[in-house]
């Protein structure tokens, strides 16, 4: 069962290279911004209104979504390391801290941000939400972990911090127009849904921890480590991003009044809906599919997949999140400093 959050404490003055020195490496995405430059001047700005080093800057690239930028990061000797992007720029970069003591800090730059929603994090002020990224508490989150079987054969590894998924949920990912998103926002997903609610259900065979397997004709299954999506909408209501439980959502509506029922287990938080959703919590799943079927890790598609299981890291990732330690540098700070900061 889930558990009340206890955020760790604040990071000490200290930098890791001990000369008390702190800097923060970003990890930016350019295509989210049309003005790259002034993204960079206000990071730089709020860094050096709370006493933190000039910052050093990464951007991905086409080859490279993030990941060996946070490692060059983190062998400089960052002392926070944060992406600005979408939930894949988050993902690939943190990819990189599981398991070390460096914490994460987010800065939304996507149409989803649902990382940064589901920890009450800034998603429209870019300011507060660097301001939290540098002065915040730590808090310690899950991983999830998926290993997944492709069309060849192959066998693959990587983590999500969100929610990873097959069927349905990786077709809205992959088919919705990325001019479309600038355009709508959110709601480009929900038109894309509407497409892809009459596609076929895939035989699946799955299996939730050690229980025996069940099989059933599905047209989504999820597993996730947080229950929220844009607009409040809980696909994974008993989700907690710290409670060591990897939360799965089963979707096989029958026939096209099969929908109501899906739509009744949300809206119900699994109470109503039948045979047609299931919920479960667990600490590991493994689905075998029918056929390739597409599959998604926080948005990001990974192809087509034969078979994916997944299980939760407890604990594994430090994050900043709201808390005493965001107001921490008022005492050394000018009032006007400290209304710019607040301001959107």
């Amino acid at each position: 069962m889930s558990r009340t959050p206890t955020p760790t404490e604040p990071s000490t003055p200290a930098g890791r290279d001990g000369t008390g020195r702190r800097r923060v490496g970003f990890v930016i995405n350019p295509i989210k911004f049309d003005d790259l430059r002034a993204v960079r001047e206000e990071a730089d700005t709020v860094c050096h209104i709370l006493g933190w080093d000039a910052p050093l800057w990464r951007e991905t690239t086409e080859e490279d979504p993030g990941a060996g930028q946070a490692r060059e990061l983190l062998e400089a000797g960052c002392d926070l390391v944060v992406p600005i992007g979408g939930d894949g720029t988050v993902r690939t970069v943190a990819s990189q801290l599981v398991g070390t003591e460096v914490p994460l800090g987010l800065v939304p730059g996507g149409t989803g941000n649902l990382l940064v929603r589901n920890l009450d994090l800034p998603f429209l002020s870019r300011r507060q939400a660097l301001r939290i990224a540098l002065t915040g508490d730590e808090r310690r989150i899950d991983v999830g972990q998926v290993r997944w079987w492709d069309t060849d054969g192959g066998v693959h590894e990587d983590v999500f911090l969100v929610m990873a998924g097959v069927g349905m949920d990786a077709d809205v990912m992959e088919t919705t127009d990325d001019d479309v998103k600038k355009r709508m926002g959110w709601l480009a997903y929900l038109a894309s849904a509407v497409r892809h609610g009459g596609d076929k259900p895939v035989p699946a065979r799955f299996r939730v921890d050690d229980s025996e397997p069940v099989s059933a004709k599905v047209r989504s299954v999820v597993f996730g480590n947080v229950g929220k999506l844009q607009g409040g909408v809980a696909v994974l209501p008993e989700a907690r991003i710290d409670d060591g439980q990897l939360d799965t959502f089963v979707v096989s509506p029958r026939g096209v009044t099969g929908w109501a029922g899906v739509v009744a287990a949300v809206a119900t938080r699994g109470r109503l809906g039948g045979e047609n959703a299931g919920y479960w919590q667990s600490s590991t799943i493994d689905v075998e599919l029918g056929e390739p079927t597409r599959a998604q890790l926080d948005g990001d598609g990974i192809g087509h997949v034969t078979r994916i299981a997944g299980r939760i890291l407890p604990g594994a990732l430090i994050v900043r999140v709201r808390g005493k330690g965001a107001t921490s540098w008022r005492s050394t700070r000018s009032d006007h400093a400290e209304g710019w900061l607040l301001g959107g």
